[in-house]
């Protein structure tokens, strides 16, 4: 399998998984890591970046198991997983098969466990969406991409950053190229993901990252997340929204290292 990665720098290694219809190169500003003392690897996942094609059927399930194949690969023993978005939701996949020997660690990014809401569970999109509003919302995106690669892109950010460095428009042109058919498939699939359990019975430390200011979820879902993992922790980047690793990299980059550190 030819898989498009970025793999720079010597140590423990980071696994930079990123989030629905982006790429690789959202993890552009974590590469100064690489001078830190670690090797970063951050692939682009099926059906996005330089993978056009899925390869397969567009589901968690699917990216856990290429996920499983590099890991397997590159042979990285004590890997920390650094799982952004929907990247958190595929560790969260792959994890869920059981331990996983080669990680020592789990950073997920900016994500709750559940997108979906219910009476009982109010950690998942911000805007309140249930099942039924989140696969209706599959339905539209395939319909009408290029309606949703702006909003997509502007979701991303804290408000008022629309302008910020180009990240907006950058991120709605990368969006915009995406098939519409696989991001659809990849959106149904992590809607029907549920991975509460499988938080609270992680094997290997985990931090939740949350944005202060994101626009997709509530930091309270960090606060779970840290409650909930036997070895939990939880920090809140105020500046940030659901992106904190471009919005705020400076301090993202400082609290992964200081907890890769201290694994």
């Amino acid at each position: 399998m030819a898989v498009a990665l970025t793999d720079i720098g010597t140590g423990p290694p980071l696994v930079l998984l990123h989030g629905w219809t982006v790429d690789r190169s959202f993890f552009g500003r974590q590469m100064p890591l690489a001078r830190q003392g670690y090797r970063l690897l951050a692939p682009d996942l099926p059906g996005h970046g330089e993978r056009a094609s899925a390869g397969g059927p567009a589901t968690m399930a699917a990216l856990a198991d290429d996920l499983a194949y590099l890991l397997a690969a590159e042979h990285l023993e004590g890997a920390i997983l650094v799982g952004w978005s929907m990247g958190a939701m595929l560790a969260l996949e792959l994890l869920a098969r059981g331990p996983t020997p080669a990680l020592a660690g789990l950073v997920i990014v900016d994500m709750s466990p559940r997108i979906a809401n219910d009476a009982e569970w109010r950690h998942g999109l911000a805007g309140g969406q249930d099942m039924d509003e989140t696969r209706a919302a599959a339905d539209r995106m395939h319909r009408n991409w290029g309606d949703y690669a702006g909003r997509i892109a502007r979701s991303m950010f804290a408000e008022g950053r629309e302008g910020d460095d180009g990240l907006v428009a950058d991120a709605t042109s990368r969006i915009a190229a995406r098939d519409p058919a696989l991001m659809a498939g990849y959106w149904r699939s992590l809607a029907e993901a549920d991975h509460r359990a499988t938080v609270a019975r992680l094997s290997v430390p985990v931090l939740a990252i949350a944005g202060g200011r994101s626009r997709l979820y509530r930091s309270g879902v960090a606060t779970w997340i840290a409650a909930t993992a036997p070895q939990g922790h939880a920090i809140t980047l105020p500046d940030a929204g659901h992106a904190p690793h471009l919005e705020q990299p400076d301090a993202f980059n400082a609290t992964v290292a200081r907890f890769a550190a201290g694994l």
